[in-house]
């Protein structure tokens, strides 16, 4: 069992159950992860963008919707894009900063509505289940710094942004092409938090671990797998 939060932050990636045990006593514990996820995310995302020149991100936007669009289609977005391509780390950190919490309120309501009502747990406890799950997310942009701090161009493809997406890893496919955005958009990640999901749903619902690798999982099949299905 984590004894302190110190510990606890490196358990959720080696022995989640025993964070996820001691979890329901220890509810300041949850503002720490919160604020390191957003704080990675933040730094991450605005070095990412901050060394990239206006030019470059327009182009890489349209090399994204090209395929979709006729050549004065092209030229309108280009202009349009270039008066805010300056901004876009800026942008892009505040869409994090407001998006996040939303998604972390989102997960722990499905969380909660599947995780045995009976016992009449509340939203925080939930709430802070769906936090401490996202910590791979810290890993995953974490590796993005480094991505970057390796770099010898600042101006990196923006896919790199998702460089753990079964697309970037395995396929890769094109814009345009049919599995593209569904591969691109498919994380690794995802993998590890759902299986987060499942550890503290198996430690507190008292489901099988068959049920709870289940409800830990459905979200994301049921969100690529009807996704697939109109591809």
């Amino acid at each position: 069992m984590s004894k302190n939060v110190g510990q606890a932050l490196v358990d959720i990636y080696v022995a989640p159950k025993q964070v996820f045990n001691v979890l329901p006593e220890k509810k300041g514990w949850s503002w720490l992860p919160l604020l390191i996820i957003l704080a990675v995310n933040t730094i991450g995302i605005w070095y990412f963008y901050s060394g990239m020149s206006p030019e470059w991100i327009v182009e890489q936007q349209i090399a994204q919707a090209a395929h979709n669009m006729t050549p004065a289609e092209i030229e309108q977005s280009r202009a349009v894009m270039g008066q805010m391509a300056d901004k876009t780390g800026i942008i892009s950190v505040g869409a994090l900063l407001v998006m996040t919490p939303i998604m972390l309120a989102i997960m722990a309501l499905y969380l909660m509505l599947v995780g045995n009502p009976g016992q009449k747990r509340p939203y925080g406890d939930w709430f802070a289940m769906a936090i401490w799950s996202n910590m791979p997310g810290v890993i995953n942009m974490l590796g993005l710094i480094v991505l970057v701090l390796l770099s010898s161009d600042p101006n990196l493809p923006l896919t790199t942004a998702n460089y753990l997406s079964i697309n970037q890893l395995v396929l890769g496919l094109e814009p345009g092409q049919a599995w593209y955005a569904w591969a691109e958009n498919f994380n690794l990640i995802f993998l590890w938090i759902s299986g987060l999901f499942a550890v503290g749903l198996h430690s507190w619902s008292g489901y099988s671990a068959a049920k709870s690798t289940l409800l830990g999982f459905l979200p994301l099949l049921v969100i690529y797998g009807l996704w697939a299905v109109f591809i």
